[in-house]
Parts: C-alpha cells; sequence; structure tokens
C-alpha cells in the first residue's frame, strides 16, 4: 500500500512544483515525489469526551517526513471534512525521516509537537477525511477513515 501510496504521489507533479519553491532549505527538483505524507490520525481518545485540555491532547495527527532532507512546511494546511483548518505556521522545518504530530489542544509549540489550539474534538469519531494541502490550497494527500469497534487510531 505504501508503494502504491508512493508512486501516487509521486506523479503529482504540480504538488511538486509548489513543494519544491516553499522548501528553502533543501529545494527539491521539480520532478521530485512528495516527501510528506499524513501518516496517522488519532481519532478517538481513550477515556470520555470530557474535552478537558489534556483529553483534547490526546486527539491529533502525524504527518511524515520520508526523505532524508528537512522540509519548510510553511502555510501548509490540514483539514477536515468540516473544513476545520490547521495551517503550519511561519518558519516550520520537519527534519528529514522525522514525524510530527499536531495535538487538537493547547499547548507550546515544539520542534514535533505542534498544538492546533481548539476548545473542541476535530476528529469525527464514526468517520472522518483529512486533506493535506499546499499553501495554495492543493490537496496531495489523504486520510480517509471509517470507525472500528475497539480501534481508535488509524495509520495513513
Amino acid at each position: 500500500m505504501f508503494a502504491q501510496r508512493f508512486r501516487t504521489l509521486s506523479s503529482a507533479a504540480t504538488a511538486a512544483v509548489v513543494l519544491a519553491g516553499t522548501a528553502a532549505l533543501a529545494p527539491l527538483p521539480a520532478d521530485a515525489a512528495i516527501t510528506v505524507v499524513l501518516s496517522g490520525i488519532q481519532y478517538d481518545p481513550p477515556g470520555a469526551d470530557v474535552r478537558t485540555n489534556a483529553q483534547l491532547n490526546n486527539e491529533f495527527f502525524t504527518v511524515r517526513n520520508i526523505s532524508s532532507r528537512p522540509i519548510n512546511l510553511s502555510g501548509f494546511r490540514v483539514l477536515d471534512a468540516a473544513n476545520h483548518l490547521f495551517v503550519f505556521p511561519r518558519g516550520y522545518v520537519l527534519p528529514g525521516q522525522s514525524t510530527v504530530i499536531v495535538r487538537t489542544g493547547k499547548n507550546r509549540n515544539r520542534a514535533l509537537t505542534l498544538y492546533w489550539n481548539q476548545s473542541w474534538y476535530i476528529w469525527n469519531n464514526t468517520g472522518d477525511t483529512a486533506r493535506f494541502q499546499t499553501p495554495a490550497g492543493k490537496t496531495f494527500d489523504t486520510c480517509t477513515y471509517k470507525a472500528v469497534t475497539g480501534r481508535y487510531r488509524v495509520g495513513c
């Protein structure tokens, strides 16, 4: 499945051109494969939905840089089916071979943990779709899930 997804992303030339233009640290050639992907969603944190900040921070999505080069994600976006929007902060660089966790609640951003600063859950327990977009709004990766009994996290 990963190989198929990687081939699909490799053929997204338009997204590669946009990504190349925003990766100031390590410019990618226009024909390079997209090297950042949605890698998972924790859509229903264990326990009751009590809406405390600690519980909101147990809900998250992850983005993986599968290349060895750092990628500048400034302005890149992730949206759910209801168009709740997360925008990567200005100057945010994801190191090569790294995964960033974007937690729903509030806290201070760190190198590999960012916070959406929401006060309500984003990812639906019954199913949802995440869209990973360039700063211009071009979708280049998606992750769709349906709820499965006893399962609260999905790998994309």
